[in-house]
C-alpha cells in the first residue's frame, strides 16, 4: 500500500503520523508529486520541458541554489516513475484547492486504468475536540526554535532545556489552535500540508474506497481538462474548472498598493485574499501576473527586479 500526496510539507505531516494511523505503514511508501497541474501545460504531464518553468517557478532568483533545483526535480520524476509500481493507494488531498484536486485526478486516472484499488482521505474541516495532542517528538526532531514578538523572550528562550521548549511549543501550539477555533469550535485545513499531525487519524478514519464509477468520473474530469488545457484550473464554485491565464486579475489588482511599495506586500495581500475564494495560489503565480499586468500597462512598476522582493510598484496613478 502507498500514501500519495501533494507537495514536500505534506509529505513530511504524513511522514510524522504515518505508524500511529497504520502499524504496517513504511515512511518510504508516502509518495509526494511536487508538479502543480493546476497550471500549463497538461497535455503529457510526464513531458520534462514542457513542465520545467511550472515544477521550478523559481529558476532566477539569485538566492536559490541550481543545485537543489535539479534534486528537487529528480525527485519529482522519480515518484512520477514509481506511480507504476503502487498496488494500492490512499490518496491525500484537500477539498478547498485546485492544486490538490488537480493532482487527485491526475493520480486516479493513471491508477485506474490498470485497476489499482484506490483510497480517498480528504482533508478539511476538523472539530478542535478531535485534535490530538502531539506525543512528543518520535525522536524524529533534533531541534526546537521558538519565535515571538517580544525580543527578550526569544533570548530567554535559547537557554530552555529542549524537554520543556517542546513542551512550551506543544502549549503554544495548542493556544494558536484555539485561536483559531475560537469560531465554531473547528479547524478547517485548505492544504494536506497545512494539516497538524494531531488531526490526521480523523480524516484517516474517514477515508473510503472509491468506487469504479467515482474513478471514471475523476479520468473522465482529467481527460476534460487535458483537451481544454487552459492556462490554469481555478475553484469555481466549490468545482475545479478551466480558467484563463488573467482569472485573478482583479484580484490581484485589487492588492495593488496606491504609493510606491515592494512587489512583495502585493503578492502577500493577494494571496491571503485568493484563499478566501477557495483557491490556494502560489507566490510566483502572483508575480508572474504582476510581472504581465505591468507589461499590459494596468499598473506602475517603478523599479523592475528579479524576485517579488526587489521589484517596486504601484497603482497607475499612485
Amino acid at each position: 500500500m502507498y500514501w500519495i500526496c501533494f507537495g514536500d510539507s505534506a509529505k513530511g505531516c504524513l511522514a510524522e503520523t504515518c505508524r500511529s494511523l497504520d502499524a504496517k505503514m513504511d515512511a518510504k511508501h508516502i509518495l509526494a508529486l511536487s508538479d502543480d497541474y493546476s497550471q500549463g501545460d497538461i497535455r503529457d504531464v510526464t513531458d520534462r520541458a514542457a513542465r520545467e518553468d511550472i515544477l521550478t517557478p523559481w529558476r532566477g532568483d539569485p538566492e536559490l541554489d541550481g543545485a537543489w533545483q535539479a534534486e528537487y526535480q529528480a525527485r519529482h520524476w522519480d515518484v512520477i516513475d514509481r506511480l507504476d509500481r503502487v498496488d494500492g493507494a490512499v490518496i491525500w488531498y484537500a477539498g478547498g484547492n485546485a492544486l490538490e484536486q488537480c493532482g487527485l485526478r491526475y493520480v486516479v486516472s493513471r491508477l485506474y486504468q490498470k485497476q489499482i484499488p484506490v483510497w480517498a482521505t480528504e482533508v478539511g474541516e476538523v472539530p478542535l475536540n478531535e485534535i490530538r495532542e502531539p506525543e512528543g517528538t518520535g525522536g524524529n526532531v533534533v531541534a526546537v526554535s521558538i519565535l515571538t514578538n517580544n525580543r527578550l523572550v526569544n533570548a530567554l528562550l535559547r537557554f530552555i532545556p529542549r524537554p520543556l521548549l517542546v513542551r512550551y511549543a506543544a502549549r503554544m501550539d495548542r493556544r494558536a489552535r484555539e485561536e483559531r477555533a475560537a469560531k465554531g469550535g473547528k479547524v478547517k485545513y485548505s492544504l494536506v500540508g497545512e494539516m497538524e499531525t494531531g488531526a490526521a487519524a480523523y480524516f484517516y478514519k474517514r477515508r473510503r474506497q472509491l468506487t469504479a464509477t467515482e474513478q471514471a468520473a475523476l479520468l473522465t474530469d482529467w481527460k476534460r481538462m487535458q483537451e481544454e488545457n487552459m492556462p490554469l484550473r481555478a475553484m469555481v464554485d466549490g468545482k475545479v474548472r478551466s480558467v484563463s491565464e488573467d482569472f485573478y486579475d482583479e484580484i490581484i489588482l485589487s492588492c495593488v498598493p496606491e504609493e510606491e511599495n515592494r512587489a512583495a506586500l502585493t503578492v502577500g495581500r493577494a494571496i491571503a485574499k485568493l484563499d478566501e475564494t477557495g483557491n490556494r495560489v502560489s507566490d510566483m503565480l502572483i508575480f508572474s501576473r504582476v510581472r504581465a499586468l505591468g507589461a499590459a500597462g494596468r499598473i506602475t512598476i517603478v523599479k523592475d527586479g528579479a524576485t517579488y522582493r526587489d521589484m517596486i510598484i504601484r497603482k497607475n496613478g499612485g
